[in-house]
This record gives structure tokens, C-alpha cells and sequence, in this order.
């Protein structure tokens, strides 16, 4: 059913939660697994300089918090590739890159409240669910 499964991960205990549920999928359908972060600059930023700063820092960021996680799919078997975009919409860029590159299911988080310093906001989800033309799993942070 799913051979492609690209999971957004912006470095969230969140993302995590969706992560792991990406990997069960994942295992079930003998799918390939790749991990997205979006390093998102803002546009109101003063200067091209300080852009690039912010940049540079989400860069770090989400790739060292990945690297952090990325033994709990070793752990199973899973190998997990993970890249950073940068992009100023996270959603559009999100479904972008899962249409150009043939995944069949996106699988990301949706914070239900404001959490400062998120690179995936809290209206990420709703838009991926209008941008992309594939399955969206929407992992949620509220308890059932």
C-alpha cells in the first residue's frame, strides 16, 4: 500500500511521537522512510544577514536533534534519510517535495497549542491537508 513514507521532522518530542509512528508503517509495508526538516527563515527578520543566522541556526538544530533519534529506527532495521530545505512556507514546501519525489504518505505532527521556537506550526498540518495531493497522517498531541 505505501512504499514511500516522507515524515516532517522538526526536532519536537512531537515529531518523535509521529517518527516512530512513521517507522510502524513503515515496517508493516516494507516502505522506504525519509525524514524532512524545513529550516524556515522568517521574512520579517531585519537584515539578510540575521536570514542567514536563523538559517544556519534551524540547520543545526533539526539536524542534530535527528541525528539524536535516529538509532530507534537502526534499532528495528529502518534506515532513515533525513534532509533540510530551506522554505518559507513549511507546508507548501512539505507537499512539494513529497509530489516531485514519489512518496505516497506524509506523516507529521500537529501541535495544538503554541509552542515557541516550533519549526513546524501549528497550521502546518491543516495546510498540508489543502497542499498535498497525497495521504496526510496527522499525529496529534492531545491524549485520545
Amino acid at each position: 500500500m505505501f512504499q514511500r513514507i516522507l515524515i516532517a521532522w522538526d526536532g519536537s518530542p512531537l515529531a518523535l511521537r509521529a517518527l516512530e509512528i512513521a517507522i510502524d508503517v513503515a515496517r508493516r509495508y516494507d516502505a522506504e522512510l525519509v525524514a524532512i526538516s524545513i529550516a524556515y527563515s522568517p521574512a520579517h527578520a531585519e537584515t539578510a544577514a540575521d536570514r542567514d543566522e536563523s538559517a544556519a541556526a534551524a540547520h543545526r538544530y533539526l539536524d542534530q536533534t535527528f541525528r539524536e533519534v535516529r538509532d530507534r529506527a537502526e534499532r528495528v532495521g529502518m534506515s532513515v534519510a533525513h534532509e533540510i530545505i530551506d522554505a518559507d512556507t513549511p507546508a507548501r514546501a512539505l507537499a512539494d517535495y513529497a509530489h516531485e519525489h514519489g512518496f505516497d504518505l506524509l506523516v507529521c505532527g500537529h501541535h495544538h497549542t503554541s509552542r515557541a521556537g516550533r519549526l513546524l506550526l501549528p497550521g502546518v498540518s491543516q495546510d498540508l491537508l489543502a497542499a498535498a495531493s497525497l495521504p496526510v497522517l496527522i499525529v496529534s498531541d492531545e491524549n485520545p
